[in-house]
């Protein structure tokens, strides 16, 4: 009898971990890259040293580890210091992706390194609807032609035609299983 009812509490212990691990969510991998046109503010707050706040906003190309692409709306308010003395870029923000209607992701970002090519993270900081509770992150390659625009500005002078492109080379990320 005692046999019984360990074998019992066993399986029952099994299933209980069988069916745990099918409600979690798996690691995913994709990689993205996200084409971008910005706009913002150029404020000078020292020698050859520029403030840039504005948005960036482009389609985020998502290709699946099966090789598929799926693609997304993304808006992503930025602030970010130019030191053209120093060749050197800080930047950081924010992104609100947009699958549709019901489902958005959001994250945040920074990245520093020479003008033009800005390295860093991206995290997934949450969602909605079938993205309620994600999360994940990739490191981040910015690269933008930005620092040109800006030279000679005015203070307050406002860029209206910045382009450039985003890359998240491996962005792992976990969304919590149906309920």
């Amino acid at each position: 009898m005692r046999i019984a009812h360990t074998l019992i509490t066993v399986y029952a212990g099994l299933l209980l971990a069988l069916a745990c691990s099918s409600l979690q969510a798996a690691d995913k991998s994709v990689k993205v890259i996200m084409p971008w046109d910005g706009e913002g503010t150029v404020y000078h707050i020292g020698t050859d040293k520029a403030l840039f706040m504005g948005a960036f906003e482009g389609v985020m190309y998502v290709e699946k580890e099966a090789g598929e692409l799926d693609a997304a709306f993304a808006n992503c308010p930025a602030v970010q210091h130019i030191d053209a003395g120093k060749k050197s870029t800080e930047a950081s923000g924010y992104c609100s992706i947009t699958i549709s209607a019901e489902d958005t992701v959001f994250a945040e970002w920074n990245c520093s390194g020479r003008v033009g090519a800005c390295k860093g993270t991206f995290k997934l900081t949450g969602g909605t609807g079938a993205f309620k509770g994600v999360s994940g992150s990739s490191d981040l390659v910015i690269r933008s032609v930005l620092n040109t625009l800006v030279a000679g500005m005015g203070d307050g002078g406002v860029v209206r035609a910045a382009s450039g492109i985003a890359i998240l080379p491996k962005l792992t990320y976990k969304q919590p299983a149906a309920k």
